[in-house]
């Protein structure tokens, strides 16, 4: 088959998700593409398999983002799922939704449809949460939400310093109230990774008649007649092939490839697209721009705590029955996300929301996990969940071909170094408070660090992304110049067109964006499904006023 009713490019927190919901109608034929292999990698499912995903090439993008001018020209790496179930097969398996106030402001900008009491529900139907219904949880749905079956001693220790120093315990970071310290609920299922392919492609929904999956294939770019989309140019097996969408184009590649395949089609600043002998086919400059991410910082600690998930003969010898312990029980320490422990606070006490996020992990950790450094300790992840910096997304040729040149532009607001400092020195206040600071001694940056300025040198040469890049097919009202998308997520000046994903966010939200991105799928495949019960009128193009 190369003609279907809807077309959706990327099988990831979205993607999934959208094929899922939109072949429940058997009547409409769908087609999942994804760039990336299949999701059969052992690691992606053993959760504890997150310590060496970051090496395993054939499942990960691994972009490496232009120099950075605020951190001293490095260039970041920036890895990203590519295979089914997109990064939510190689993430941390942190389930946060943010606040309700980052949704409510998406409204009080003009963005309908899409306060905190119109993306609830879409937050409860995906979810399977194992404590059960509640208010604000659901029960049922296609994304297992769970509690870990192992936690480390060593993060029970953060939790508990982290109450001495003045956090409130939190069972829920999801409830009512986001601030304070606790454990974070994971997307497992039964001890293993329950990723959007796993919970929303099960092989009774692959086995649907109205449903093709497939991968690795590249999307080149959409075709586009008479400012509609029409299909996709994709290559296959080294050869090009045209597929036809007779109704939707849908772009769910994320907050890189969605604009990258927009502006490969011609979609976006016209300016850009002539510098690389594009064809314009539409001038939308808002294409790639607004691009936000959660820029992270760490401090770490040696200890002779042998408890903490280290490389340690004594460690070898322990853990030697683990692998066992998970194949016959889904039970032990590979069942653990690693990054178990999580606190959100206020870098200052006058501010209406915690713009502080913690991830604890009870091991060392080093270069996104691609190094392994020998011994037992921890590391403590802060970032700014409020960034006022803003990047893009723009193209570059490089051998002929073009490619994604990822430019986060990242501390070139002055107003997001504050509370990275602060957040620097929350995490080496509490670690050295009992019980987690008995017997560590400070490995990185050690003691040399101690003044403000000393600080931020630290942190514009060791900060790296921690994975929540959004923003880049913004979702904007008539008039906001740098809109992509408006509130029903339909390209503006381009019909048949939609992006479903990160992207689309206009302001990244206070937490982990992939729970978030799930409920935007699921909002946005209701919008369709209404939509293609209409009676088949095509409609005008919506355009910037």
């Amino acid at each position: 088959m190369t003609e279907f009713d809807i077309i959706i490019v990327g099988a990831g927190s979205a993607g999934a998700v959208l094929a899922n919901r939109l072949s429940e109608t058997p009547d409409i034929s769908v087609c999942l593409l994804e760039a990336g292999i299949k999701d059969t990698n052992l690691a992606i499912h053993v959760p504890f398999g997150l310590a060496a995903l970051a090496d395993i090439k054939s499942i990960n993008w691994g972009f490496t983002t232009h120099a950075e001018s605020q951190l001293n020209g490095r260039k970041l790496y920036w890895p990203r799922g590519k295979t089914l179930g997109g990064s939510s097969s190689i993430n941390a398996m942190c389930y946060i939704r943010g606040v309700a106030q980052n949704y409510d402001d998406w409204a009080t900008s003009g963005l309908t449809g899409w306060s905190w009491h119109d993306v609830l529900p879409y937050f409860k139907k995906s979810e399977d949460n194992t404590r059960g219904v509640s208010e604000l949880h659901g029960v049922g749905g296609c994304q297992t939400v769970s509690d870990l079956k192992h936690v480390n001693a060593v993060t029970q220790n953060f939790v508990s310093a982290s109450v001495s120093s003045g956090l409130a315990e939190s069972a829920d970071f999801n409830g009512t109230v986001q601030e304070g310290v606790g454990i974070y609920q994971v997307t497992q299922r039964n001890g293993s990774r329950c990723s959007t392919a796993k919970g929303f492609l099960s092989d009774d929904i692959k086995a649907r008649p109205n449903l093709r999956i497939m991968t690795e294939v590249e999307v080149k770019r959409i075709t586009v007649d008479n400012a509609k989309a029409t299909g996709v140019e994709v290559v296959a097996n080294n050869a090009k092939q045209l597929l036809v969408a007779k109704k939707r184009v849908i772009l769910s590649a994320g907050a890189i490839g969605s604009p990258q395949i927009l502006m490969q089609s011609g979609i976006g600043n016209q300016a850009h697209l002539k510098a690389l002998d594009i064809e314009v086919n539409l001038h939308l400059p808002g294409v790639g721009q607004n691009l936000q991410d959660h820029l992270d910082g760490t401090i770490s600690y040696r200890t002779q705590d042998r408890r903490s998930y280290g490389l340690s003969l004594p460690s070898i010898f322990k853990n030697a029955l683990e692998p066992i312990n998970y194949w016959l029980r889904k039970e032990g320490m590979f069942t653990s996300n690693i990054a178990e422990g999580g606190a959100f606070f206020k870098s200052t006490p006058t501010l209406d929301l915690p713009d502080i996020q913690l991830h604890f992990l009870p091991a060392l950790l080093v270069d996104h996990g691609r190094a392994k450094p020998w011994g037992h300790g921890f590391t403590i992840h802060f970032c700014n969940l409020y960034p006022k910096s803003r990047g893009e997304i723009l193209l570059t040729r490089v051998d002929g071909e073009l490619q994604a040149d990822i430019r986060p532009n990242y501390l070139s607001h002055e107003d997001d170094i504050a509370p990275l400092v602060a957040g620097f020195k929350w995490c080496r206040k509490i670690s050295n408070t009992s019980p987690l600071g008995d017997g560590a001694t400070e490995w990185t940056p050690g003691d040399a660090v101690q003044t403000d300025e000393q600080i931020i040198h630290y942190l514009r040469n060791n900060t790296e992304t921690v994975y929540h890049p959004v923003g880049t097919c913004k979702m904007g009202i008539d008039g906001d110049e740098l809109a992509v998308v408006d509130a029903a997520l339909q390209v503006r000046g381009i019909a048949n067109l939609m992006v479903v994903d990160a992207s689309v966010m206009p302001t990244i939200i206070g937490g982990n964006t992939n729970a978030p991105t799930i409920m935007i799928a699921e909002k946005a495949a209701d919008i369709i499904k209404a939509q293609l019960s209409k009676p088949l009128v095509d409609q005008a193009p919506s355009n910037l006023a």
